[in-house]
């Protein structure tokens, strides 16, 4: 009889939902704005990345919108069919 322990030893590894392209998000947030933006003020819902900041950040990534995703895209790309918008 096996252990339960190595039979749960294999979900360990598993990572949740769009963490990967909330990882990417975040990461290229923080490279195009200059300021640092962590995994956890992302959500992704229905293709669109919402991101947890002052409305001031929140200009600057409207402003440079088409930059951070395309640099999501560079580093991920099978985001592409994931993700079409920021706010």
């Amino acid at each position: 009889m096996k252990l339960a322990s190595s039979f749960f030893s294999k979900f360990l590894n598993l990572t949740p939902p769009n963490d990967a392209l909330r990882r990417a998000v975040a990461s290229a947030t923080s490279a195009v704005l200059g300021t640092q933006i962590e995994k956890g003020q992302v959500t992704v819902k229905d293709g669109v990345a919402f991101i947890n900041v002052s409305s001031v950040a929140k200009n600057k990534i409207r402003i440079e919108r088409r930059a951070i995703l395309d640099l999501v895209y560079e580093r991920m790309p099978q985001a592409e069919g994931l993700l079409r918008d920021l706010r």
